[in-house]
């Protein structure tokens, strides 16, 4: 091969060496990376970006009230009291995955009152809302025969059922001393 040829040749050859270098190609096969799990901070961040998308400068009211984790899932419910909205954000091992939110409206407090409506019963698996008066826990029976118990905070539940069907879950809201206070069915599809 000429002298000159072979000039061309090893250009050509480095060109397409820097090319493959730039675009990250290379003829040795690329490790998968394997997704971390999101820190505590990093999800909180990622829920008050989409909080802000979602409730705009009313994101700045809302206050973190439940985070409930399944494995390297998990939900984190806000409440923005003088608005009585609340919203919920749901995050995976890659990131964000959902965020929508409610009124949260008055019920009777001798009765569960529930927030979000089908969509949070359908899409979210969540049962969330308001205890009644006196209750201090509350069970969810579902439909498939588990019993999930909630997370409260004096006023409002939570009850997340990832990848379980909650629609039509029987809800008992119990007193302090075991007693119930009284019962519920969660919104399903045809409510």
């Amino acid at each position: 091969m000429p002298s000159s040829d072979r000039r061309r040749a090893c250009a050509v050859a480095a060109v397409l060496a820097v090319l493959a270098t730039a675009t990250g190609c290379s003829a040795a096969p690329i490790a998968e990376e394997t997704p971390q799990p999101l820190t505590d901070d990093q999800a909180a961040a990622a829920c008050r970006r989409s909080l802000t998308d979602l409730n705009g400068e009313n994101a700045d009211r809302l206050m973190q009230r439940f985070v409930a984790r399944d494995g390297d899932r998990q939900i984190r419910v806000y409440v923005s009291e003088p608005d009585k909205w609340i919203s919920t954000c749901r995050l995976g091992p890659s990131g964000h995955e959902e965020t929508f939110g409610s009124v949260m409206s008055d019920g009777p407090r001798d009765r569960i009152t529930f927030y979000g409506g089908a969509d949070a019963v359908l899409k979210a698996h969540l049962l969330i809302g308001r205890l009644p008066a006196k209750a201090t826990t509350i069970t969810a029976s579902l439909p498939s025969g588990a019993t999930l118990t909630g997370s409260t905070d004096g006023d409002l539940f939570l009850i997340w059922g990832p990848g379980t069907a909650v629609e039509g879950a029987r809800l008992t809201a119990r007193a302090a001393d075991g007693t119930a206070v009284t019962t519920a069915t969660a919104p399903g599809l045809d409510t």
